[in-house]
Protein backbone atom coordinates (compact mmCIF):
# COMPACT_ATOMS: atom_id res chain seq x y z
CA UNK A 1 0.00 0.00 0.00
CA UNK A 2 2.84 2.30 0.80
CA UNK A 3 4.33 1.74 -2.63
CA UNK A 4 1.05 2.62 -4.31
CA UNK A 5 0.73 5.84 -2.35
CA UNK A 6 4.25 6.80 -3.23
CA UNK A 7 3.76 6.21 -6.93
CA UNK A 8 0.59 8.27 -6.88
CA UNK A 9 2.35 11.15 -5.18
CA UNK A 10 5.20 10.97 -7.70
CA UNK A 11 2.73 11.08 -10.62
CA UNK A 12 1.01 14.17 -9.23
CA UNK A 13 4.36 15.90 -8.83
CA UNK A 14 5.38 15.10 -12.41
CA UNK A 15 2.08 16.38 -13.80
CA UNK A 16 2.52 19.66 -11.94
CA UNK A 17 5.97 20.11 -13.45
CA UNK A 18 4.58 19.53 -16.95
CA UNK A 19 1.89 22.15 -16.46
CA UNK A 20 4.37 24.68 -15.17
CA UNK A 21 6.77 23.99 -18.06
CA UNK A 22 3.96 24.29 -20.62
CA UNK A 23 2.89 27.65 -19.12
CA UNK A 24 6.41 29.03 -19.48
CA UNK A 25 6.41 28.05 -23.18
CA UNK A 26 3.43 30.27 -24.12
CA UNK A 27 4.18 33.18 -26.48
CA UNK A 28 4.16 36.79 -25.20
CA UNK A 29 1.34 37.68 -27.64
CA UNK A 30 -0.88 35.01 -26.10
CA UNK A 31 -0.10 36.16 -22.60
CA UNK A 32 -0.88 39.79 -23.52
CA UNK A 33 -4.22 38.77 -25.02
CA UNK A 34 -5.12 36.80 -21.92
CA UNK A 35 -4.15 39.68 -19.67
CA UNK A 36 -6.17 42.04 -21.87
CA UNK A 37 -9.21 39.83 -21.54
CA UNK A 38 -8.87 39.75 -17.82
CA UNK A 39 -8.49 43.56 -17.43
CA UNK A 40 -11.71 45.31 -16.40
CA UNK A 41 -13.36 47.78 -18.77
CA UNK A 42 -12.51 51.48 -18.38
CA UNK A 43 -15.38 53.99 -18.50
CA UNK A 44 -14.53 57.65 -19.31
CA UNK A 45 -16.91 60.53 -18.63
CA UNK A 46 -15.25 62.85 -21.12
CA UNK A 47 -14.13 62.60 -24.74
CA UNK A 48 -10.53 61.80 -23.90
CA UNK A 49 -9.43 58.51 -25.33
CA UNK A 50 -12.24 58.34 -27.91
CA UNK A 51 -11.62 58.32 -31.63
CA UNK A 52 -13.54 61.42 -32.75
CA UNK A 53 -13.12 60.66 -36.44
CA UNK A 54 -14.54 57.19 -36.00
CA UNK A 55 -17.43 58.62 -33.99
CA UNK A 56 -18.25 61.13 -36.73
CA UNK A 57 -18.09 58.49 -39.46
CA UNK A 58 -20.62 56.29 -37.79
CA UNK A 59 -23.77 55.83 -39.83
CA UNK A 60 -26.92 57.28 -38.26
CA UNK A 61 -29.26 54.70 -36.77
CA UNK A 62 -32.04 53.51 -38.96
CA UNK A 63 -35.69 53.53 -38.03
CA UNK A 64 -37.83 50.54 -38.79
CA UNK A 65 -41.56 50.86 -39.31
CA UNK A 66 -43.93 47.93 -38.72
CA UNK A 67 -47.45 48.32 -40.09
CA UNK A 68 -50.04 45.94 -38.58
CA UNK A 69 -52.37 44.16 -40.94
CA UNK A 70 -56.02 43.20 -40.46
CA UNK A 71 -55.10 39.63 -39.48
CA UNK A 72 -54.21 39.15 -35.80
CA UNK A 73 -50.46 38.98 -35.25
CA UNK A 74 -49.68 39.80 -38.91
CA UNK A 75 -47.70 42.90 -39.83
CA UNK A 76 -45.61 44.22 -42.70
CA UNK A 77 -42.10 45.57 -42.24
CA UNK A 78 -41.23 48.68 -44.25
CA UNK A 79 -37.65 49.41 -45.36
CA UNK A 80 -35.60 51.14 -42.74
CA UNK A 81 -34.55 54.75 -43.33
CA UNK A 82 -31.77 56.62 -41.58
CA UNK A 83 -32.85 58.83 -38.72
CA UNK A 84 -32.17 62.55 -39.33
CA UNK A 85 -31.06 64.45 -36.25
CA UNK A 86 -30.06 67.83 -37.77
CA UNK A 87 -33.57 69.03 -38.56
CA UNK A 88 -32.68 72.70 -39.23
CA UNK A 89 -30.23 71.88 -41.98
CA UNK A 90 -32.70 69.58 -43.61
CA UNK A 91 -35.46 72.21 -43.40
CA UNK A 92 -33.22 74.98 -44.81
CA UNK A 93 -32.16 72.76 -47.69
CA UNK A 94 -35.76 71.95 -48.58
CA UNK A 95 -36.68 75.63 -48.30
CA UNK A 96 -33.81 76.70 -50.57
CA UNK A 97 -34.83 74.20 -53.24
CA UNK A 98 -38.46 75.34 -53.00
CA UNK A 99 -37.50 79.00 -53.36
CA UNK A 100 -35.30 78.24 -56.36
CA UNK A 101 -38.13 76.40 -58.07
CA UNK A 102 -40.57 79.22 -57.25
CA UNK A 103 -38.18 81.83 -58.66
CA UNK A 104 -37.80 79.88 -61.90
CA UNK A 105 -41.57 79.57 -62.23
CA UNK A 106 -42.09 83.30 -61.56
CA UNK A 107 -39.36 84.27 -64.02
CA UNK A 108 -41.06 82.32 -66.81
CA UNK A 109 -44.63 83.16 -65.82
CA UNK A 110 -46.39 85.25 -68.52
CA UNK A 111 -48.52 86.91 -65.84
CA UNK A 112 -45.49 88.89 -64.59
CA UNK A 113 -44.02 89.80 -68.00
CA UNK A 114 -44.31 93.38 -69.26
CA UNK A 115 -46.42 93.58 -72.41
CA UNK A 116 -46.15 97.33 -73.09
CA UNK A 117 -44.74 100.56 -71.63
CA UNK A 118 -46.94 103.56 -70.89
CA UNK A 119 -44.98 106.69 -71.94
CA UNK A 120 -46.26 110.14 -70.97
CA UNK A 121 -45.05 113.70 -71.53
CA UNK A 122 -43.09 113.26 -74.78
CA UNK A 123 -43.29 115.92 -77.51
CA UNK A 124 -40.57 115.29 -80.09
CA UNK A 125 -40.04 111.65 -79.10
CA UNK A 126 -42.38 108.74 -79.72
CA UNK A 127 -43.47 106.19 -77.10
CA UNK A 128 -41.95 103.44 -79.24
CA UNK A 129 -38.50 105.07 -79.04
CA UNK A 130 -38.67 105.24 -75.25
CA UNK A 131 -39.95 101.68 -74.99
CA UNK A 132 -37.07 100.38 -77.10
CA UNK A 133 -34.58 102.42 -75.10
CA UNK A 134 -35.51 100.91 -71.72
CA UNK A 135 -36.00 97.39 -73.18
CA UNK A 136 -38.63 96.36 -70.65
CA UNK A 137 -41.12 94.55 -72.90
CA UNK A 138 -41.22 90.75 -72.47
CA UNK A 139 -39.06 90.97 -69.33
CA UNK A 140 -40.19 90.02 -65.79
CA UNK A 141 -41.51 93.03 -63.93
CA UNK A 142 -39.53 92.23 -60.76
CA UNK A 143 -36.28 92.37 -62.76
CA UNK A 144 -36.79 96.04 -63.71
CA UNK A 145 -34.80 98.66 -61.75
CA UNK A 146 -36.54 102.06 -62.06
CA UNK A 147 -33.55 104.06 -60.78
CA UNK A 148 -31.25 102.44 -63.35
CA UNK A 149 -33.70 103.11 -66.18
CA UNK A 150 -34.00 106.77 -65.20
CA UNK A 151 -30.22 107.24 -65.30
CA UNK A 152 -29.92 105.40 -68.61
CA UNK A 153 -32.60 107.53 -70.26
CA UNK A 154 -31.07 110.80 -69.07
CA UNK A 155 -27.63 109.73 -70.27
CA UNK A 156 -28.96 108.52 -73.62
CA UNK A 157 -31.20 111.53 -74.28
CA UNK A 158 -29.77 114.78 -72.92
CA UNK A 159 -32.94 116.61 -73.96
CA UNK A 160 -34.86 115.24 -70.96
CA UNK A 161 -35.02 117.56 -67.97
CA UNK A 162 -36.63 114.90 -65.76
CA UNK A 163 -37.45 111.19 -66.03
CA UNK A 164 -39.67 109.22 -63.67
CA UNK A 165 -40.04 105.44 -64.10
CA UNK A 166 -42.71 103.65 -62.08
CA UNK A 167 -43.30 99.90 -61.83
CA UNK A 168 -46.87 98.81 -61.10
CA UNK A 169 -47.88 95.23 -60.34
CA UNK A 170 -48.48 92.78 -61.72
CA UNK A 171 -46.72 93.81 -64.97
CA UNK A 172 -46.99 97.52 -65.76
CA UNK A 173 -44.24 100.07 -66.43
CA UNK A 174 -45.00 103.78 -66.66
CA UNK A 175 -42.47 106.39 -67.86
CA UNK A 176 -43.16 110.10 -67.28
CA UNK A 177 -40.81 112.39 -69.20
CA UNK A 178 -40.35 116.15 -69.25
CA UNK A 179 -38.49 117.38 -72.32
CA UNK A 180 -36.42 120.54 -72.60
CA UNK A 181 -37.86 123.20 -74.89
CA UNK A 182 -35.17 124.44 -77.31
CA UNK A 183 -34.99 128.09 -78.32
CA UNK A 184 -31.61 128.23 -80.08
CA UNK A 185 -29.90 126.00 -82.63
CA UNK A 186 -26.14 126.50 -82.26
CA UNK A 187 -24.23 125.53 -85.43
CA UNK A 188 -20.53 125.09 -84.72
CA UNK A 189 -18.90 124.23 -88.04
CA UNK A 190 -21.63 121.74 -88.86
CA UNK A 191 -22.05 120.41 -85.31
CA UNK A 192 -25.52 121.37 -84.14
CA UNK A 193 -26.64 121.68 -80.52
CA UNK A 194 -30.02 122.78 -79.28
CA UNK A 195 -30.12 125.14 -76.30
CA UNK A 196 -33.01 125.85 -73.94
CA UNK A 197 -33.74 129.04 -71.98
CA UNK A 198 -31.44 127.95 -69.14
CA UNK A 199 -28.49 127.54 -71.49
CA UNK A 200 -28.45 123.72 -71.34
CA UNK A 201 -27.29 122.16 -74.59
CA UNK A 202 -28.56 118.83 -75.88
CA UNK A 203 -28.72 116.78 -79.06
CA UNK A 204 -31.36 117.80 -81.60
CA UNK A 205 -34.29 115.47 -82.10
CA UNK A 206 -37.29 115.90 -84.31
CA UNK A 207 -38.13 118.03 -87.31
CA UNK A 208 -40.12 121.13 -88.02
CA UNK A 209 -38.91 123.05 -84.95
CA UNK A 210 -38.63 126.83 -85.46
CA UNK A 211 -35.46 127.92 -83.65
CA UNK A 212 -33.04 130.84 -83.71
CA UNK A 213 -29.98 129.65 -85.61
CA UNK A 214 -26.56 130.88 -84.53
CA UNK A 215 -23.45 130.21 -86.65
CA UNK A 216 -20.12 130.25 -84.86
CA UNK A 217 -16.55 129.23 -85.62
CA UNK A 218 -16.01 128.10 -82.02
CA UNK A 219 -17.85 127.03 -78.91
CA UNK A 220 -18.74 129.65 -76.31
CA UNK A 221 -16.82 129.65 -73.03
CA UNK A 222 -18.92 129.19 -69.91
CA UNK A 223 -17.93 128.96 -66.25
CA UNK A 224 -20.44 126.21 -65.49
CA UNK A 225 -21.54 122.95 -67.07
CA UNK A 226 -24.07 124.84 -69.18
CA UNK A 227 -23.54 125.18 -72.89
CA UNK A 228 -24.43 128.90 -72.84
CA UNK A 229 -24.88 131.42 -70.09
CA UNK A 230 -28.51 132.27 -69.46
CA UNK A 231 -27.73 135.98 -70.02
CA UNK A 232 -26.37 135.20 -73.49
CA UNK A 233 -29.49 133.20 -74.32
CA UNK A 234 -31.69 136.14 -73.33
CA UNK A 235 -29.57 138.47 -75.47
CA UNK A 236 -29.90 136.21 -78.51
CA UNK A 237 -33.67 136.03 -78.11
CA UNK A 238 -33.94 139.83 -77.85
CA UNK A 239 -31.62 140.42 -80.78
CA UNK A 240 -33.51 138.00 -83.01
CA UNK A 241 -36.54 140.30 -82.79
CA UNK A 242 -34.56 143.09 -84.50
CA UNK A 243 -32.74 140.94 -87.04
CA UNK A 244 -34.01 141.11 -90.63
CA UNK A 245 -36.06 138.14 -91.73
CA UNK A 246 -34.06 135.38 -93.35
CA UNK A 247 -30.61 136.51 -92.19
CA UNK A 248 -28.14 134.16 -90.49
CA UNK A 249 -27.20 135.27 -87.00
CA UNK A 250 -23.65 134.67 -85.82
CA UNK A 251 -21.49 134.81 -82.73
CA UNK A 252 -17.86 135.86 -82.44
CA UNK A 253 -15.91 135.70 -79.14
CA UNK A 254 -14.34 139.11 -79.87
CA UNK A 255 -17.28 141.07 -81.29
CA UNK A 256 -20.25 139.22 -79.84
CA UNK A 257 -23.58 138.72 -81.59
CA UNK A 258 -24.52 139.87 -85.05
CA UNK A 259 -25.61 138.66 -88.44
CA UNK A 260 -24.61 138.53 -92.07
CA UNK A 261 -26.34 141.35 -93.87
CA UNK A 262 -27.81 140.46 -97.26
CA UNK A 263 -25.96 143.42 -98.77
CA UNK A 264 -22.66 141.65 -98.14
CA UNK A 265 -21.15 142.72 -94.82
CA UNK A 266 -21.03 141.45 -91.26
CA UNK A 267 -22.51 143.49 -88.43
CA UNK A 268 -21.91 142.99 -84.69
CA UNK A 269 -23.72 144.38 -81.65
CA UNK A 270 -21.58 143.06 -78.77
CA UNK A 271 -21.72 139.95 -76.55
CA UNK A 272 -24.61 141.29 -74.44
CA UNK A 273 -26.42 143.74 -76.67
CA UNK A 274 -28.40 146.34 -74.78
CA UNK A 275 -30.34 149.32 -76.07
CA UNK A 276 -30.95 147.44 -79.30
CA UNK A 277 -33.44 150.08 -80.50
CA UNK A 278 -30.79 152.81 -80.33
CA UNK A 279 -28.10 150.56 -81.79
CA UNK A 280 -30.35 149.71 -84.72
CA UNK A 281 -30.87 153.43 -85.41
CA UNK A 282 -27.12 154.03 -85.35
CA UNK A 283 -26.56 151.05 -87.63
CA UNK A 284 -29.07 152.27 -90.24
CA UNK A 285 -27.48 155.74 -90.16
CA UNK A 286 -24.03 154.27 -90.87
CA UNK A 287 -25.43 152.17 -93.73
CA UNK A 288 -27.09 155.23 -95.32
CA UNK A 289 -23.92 157.28 -94.96
CA UNK A 290 -21.74 154.57 -96.58
CA UNK A 291 -24.28 154.08 -99.37
CA UNK A 292 -24.14 157.80 -100.25
CA UNK A 293 -20.35 157.68 -100.31
CA UNK A 294 -20.37 154.52 -102.42
CA UNK A 295 -18.39 152.60 -99.82
CA UNK A 296 -18.81 148.83 -99.53
CA UNK A 297 -17.73 147.79 -96.02
CA UNK A 298 -16.80 144.29 -94.90
CA UNK A 299 -17.69 144.84 -91.24
CA UNK A 300 -19.79 147.29 -89.25
CA UNK A 301 -19.52 147.28 -85.45
CA UNK A 302 -22.04 148.86 -83.10
CA UNK A 303 -20.71 147.03 -80.04
CA UNK A 304 -20.26 150.35 -78.24
CA UNK A 305 -23.07 152.78 -78.84
CA UNK A 306 -20.83 155.86 -78.60
CA UNK A 307 -17.94 154.41 -80.65
CA UNK A 308 -19.23 152.61 -83.75
CA UNK A 309 -16.89 151.87 -86.65
CA UNK A 310 -16.66 150.07 -89.98
CA UNK A 311 -13.98 148.27 -91.97
CA UNK A 312 -13.36 148.25 -95.65
CA UNK A 313 -13.17 145.02 -97.57
CA UNK A 314 -9.73 143.65 -98.46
Amino acid sequence: MADKKGKKTENIRLMGKKKSSSGRGDSPRRRSQESHRQSPPVVSRNNLGLNAVAMDERHPPRRRFDVPLSSPGAEIQLPAVPAIHNYWRFFSGVLSVALAIALILLWDAPYFRVESVDVQGVKRFTPLEISRAINAVNNPVFAIRPDHLEKDLQLTYSGFSSVDVKVEWPAKVRVIIEERDPVISWNWEGHIRWVDEEGIGFDPHGEGVDLITIHSSMLPSTATNQFLESELVSAIVKMARHAPEGVEMSYDPEHGLGWKDKRGWQVYFGPHPENMEKKMLVYESIVQHLDKKGIQPSLISVEHLRAPYFRMGQ
